[in-house]
């Protein structure tokens, strides 16, 4: 990962260039993750397949407001045509609109298994995303323990130094 600097981070995927405290690439069209630690949403697209990604594009869609009104002018049109509003020549799917259920039922079982691809998909998102935070947290708490320990060698040493003893070792900041 490329750290920071007081000119900024530079995308290692685009090349833009980003504010010293940027977390994601500043070009929308890119939007890296510009952290040290893995990205959730870039690690999960990485092994995403096609039907996957179709199975989001339409779980996004299945669930927009507009998926509604779209069915609800496509039934109002058919019912319409098929009841001879329009003159009887336009007639293809006479009452109680047959052609219609078994349309819609195609449609329900395949929208039923997409969702289920997409379901299982947001939960290997979730599983990785808590592997990542296990990840992050470890590193963390690894920190803070050598940080913790350095700290207090360092209190021992000051401590010394205070009542004029001789001043113990350095404290060791190895990793």
């Amino acid at each position: 990962m490329n750290a920071p600097t007081e000119a900024g981070i530079v995308c290692p995927v685009c090349g833009g260039h980003n504010a010293p405290d940027a977390v994601f690439c500043a070009n929308p069209a890119c939007h890296k993750a510009l952290g040290e630690f893995r990205y959730v949403q870039e690690e999960v697209a990485r092994g995403a397949s096609g039907l996957q990604r179709l199975a989001e594009r339409v779980a996004a869609w299945v669930g927009h407001p507009h998926f509604v009104l779209v069915h609800l002018a496509v039934f109002a049109l058919w019912s319409l045509v098929n009841s001879g509003t329009f003159g009887a020549a336009l007639v293809f799917d006479g009452y109680p609109f047959g052609l219609l259920g078994i349309i819609l039922a195609i449609e329900a079982v395949l929208i039923t298994s997409l969702l289920l691809i997409s379901t299982a998909r947001a939960d290997a998102y979730e599983h990785k995303r808590a592997e990542l935070e296990y990840e992050a947290n470890i590193a963390s708490y690894r920190l803070l323990r050598r940080l913790d320990a350095d700290l207090g060698a360092l209190q021992e040493r000051l401590h010394a130094l205070e009542n004029g003893a001789p001043a113990a070792r350095e404290p060791d900041s190895g990793a």
